[in-house]
């Protein structure tokens, strides 16, 4: 039966690959390059695929790696180098847009210097930027960058959705196995935690991809003219979100959703300005949540936690200003495979892969001035998303991915590590040159069957405004 049944679902995965292929000719054959990326990053190396390095060394800070991702990754960043040439990317220009950006990576290629392991914490940190950024180029650099973003996510959705699916029925390795006998789903990623993170970015973009594909055909109704197909994934996926037991990716997905989907008033700056400052706030509350236990007990409990976040808080016990130097901390990547790590492992009699909170693992790596840059990455991204909030309904997809990897980071580490999350979060993130203007001059265009006219946007909240079908308020004038 086994076989049988993995036969069958990997010719589901090619008829749906087919089928989405034809539905979307205008997206060009370099955007499998970010796609084959995203399909490691959100499940495993290949490397771990091939059984060639074991799933706990992929997720520990393990300082060996494997040469054939090494080779994977290095092949990638070269390819999208050279598809970003070809296509005239003028990389000061976007260097200079993203300056944040650059300056939190420059940071950590810095702090190879100090770190117990130069040379790791060296190629991590060039690996993880190119991998990431290079890579990124490549969909934002296409003729119609929102179509290739949204093939590469719905891809990826194709093959790693019904993939999980088959290996949590089928297989072994869909599953981990506690010392104590307790099994965790995991489908086709490392463990539980990575695979609700997959589940709930893939579902939030096969729902925005119906969304854009129901906008361009003028349908009114939100379910209007799902594809069956995409109907059957999120089926699945709300199944398999549920066998993962990852309740910070169920609660980041309901989120994220409702962010993207929002109308009205709650689509305009002043409350998008309203939750990004409660997002922010967020770290600071969780730090007083020892102070204030009893008020928070209640909301974890609902949610299915203890006020120990399951065992978190241990961790973040054992993290103070002597666990590192706080300026600098330890370098990238480089406290949980060192000295420090080892003595928190010691000292609490278990082996700690992160600590389970991305702001903590960034002071672990950068000190306070880590996260003063990735504060800064933070704010001035999430300005720049609100600003641009009534240009197209793409910055809304991205507000929400920045309020979630916020949200995320809580109780999970996804910062500046070569994840899924922080490649989507990258993405949203990054101010590519063109791509502004080719969303203004997509949105300024009325639907087909009225009167064909151009509109110019107003970045400015003035009246008198009007609404469009997503609550965007837009100043309009005939040019």
């Amino acid at each position: 039966m086994t076989p049988v049944a993995h036969f069958f679902c990997w010719a589901f995965i090619v008829f749906l690959l087919v089928l989405d292929s034809r539905r979307r000719a205008s997206v060009s054959a370099a955007t499998w390059i970010p796609t084959l990326v995203l399909l490691v990053l959100s499940s495993r190396s290949p490397a771990e695929w091939l059984g060639l390095q074991s799933q706990i060394m992929g997720f520990a800070n393990d300082r060996s790696g494997s040469l054939l991702d090494q080779l994977f990754f290095a092949s990638v960043i070269v390819a999208s180098l050279v598809v970003a040439r070809s296509r005239g990317v003028k990389w000061s220009k976007v260097l200079i847009a993203n300056a944040p950006i650059v300056l939190f990576y420059g940071y950590f290629v810095m702090s190879s210097i100090w770190s117990t392991y130069p040379l790791d914490s060296l190629i991590r940190v060039t690996k993880d930027f190119g991998a990431t950024i290079v890579v990124i180029a490549v969909i934002l650099s296409e003729k119609k960058p929102l179509d290739a973003l949204r093939a590469v996510y719905v891809r990826c959705a194709c093959v790693l959705i019904p993939l999980s699916a088959d290996l949590v029925r089928f297989s072994p390795l869909g599953k981990q196995y506690a010392r104590n006998g307790d099994v965790s789903f995991i489908g086709a990623a490392t463990q539980k935690n990575s695979f609700g993170e997959m589940l709930l970015i893939f579902m939030i973009f096969l729902v925005w991809d119906h969304v854009e594909a129901r906008s361009a055909a003028g349908a009114k109704q939100l379910w209007t003219g799902m594809h069956w197909d995409r109907v059957l994934l999120l089926l699945m996926g709300i199944w398999l979100l549920r066998l993962s037991d990852s309740q910070t990716s169920f609660v980041a997905m309901l989120m994220g959703l409702a962010l993207m989907l929002r109308t009205g008033w709650l689509a305009s700056r002043k409350a998008s300005r309203l939750v990004f400052g409660v997002a922010l706030s967020l770290p600071v509350l969780l730090l007083c949540t020892q102070q204030f236990s009893s008020v928070f007990t209640p909301i974890l409990q609902a949610l299915g936690r203890d006020a120990t976040f399951t065992g978190r808080t241990d961790i973040w016990h054992h993290i103070t200003f002597s666990t590192v130097n706080p300026l600098i901390g330890a370098g990238y990547w480089n406290f949980w495979g060192g000295p420090g790590g080892r003595a928190v492992a010691t000292a609490m009699g278990t082996g700690i892969p992160n600590a389970h909170d991305g702001y903590l693992d960034i002071f672990l790596d950068g000190g306070l001035i880590g996260l003063f840059l990735l504060s800064c990455v933070l704010v001035t991204s999430g300005r720049r998303l609100i600003r641009d909030l009534p240009i197209h309904r793409y910055y809304r997809l991205g507000f929400a991915f920045l309020v979630i990897a916020i949200i995320h980071n809580l109780t999970e580490s996804s910062f500046a590590r070569l994840s899924a999350l922080w490649f989507t979060t990258l993405l949203m993130l990054v101010d590519f040159p063109s791509l502004r203007d080719k969303l203004r001059s997509a949105s300024v265009r009325e639907p087909e069957g009225s009167k064909s006219r151009t509109v110019r946007l107003d970045p400015a909240e003035s009246p008198p405004a009007a609404e469009d079908a997503f609550g965007v308020r837009l100043r309009q004038e005939i040019v």
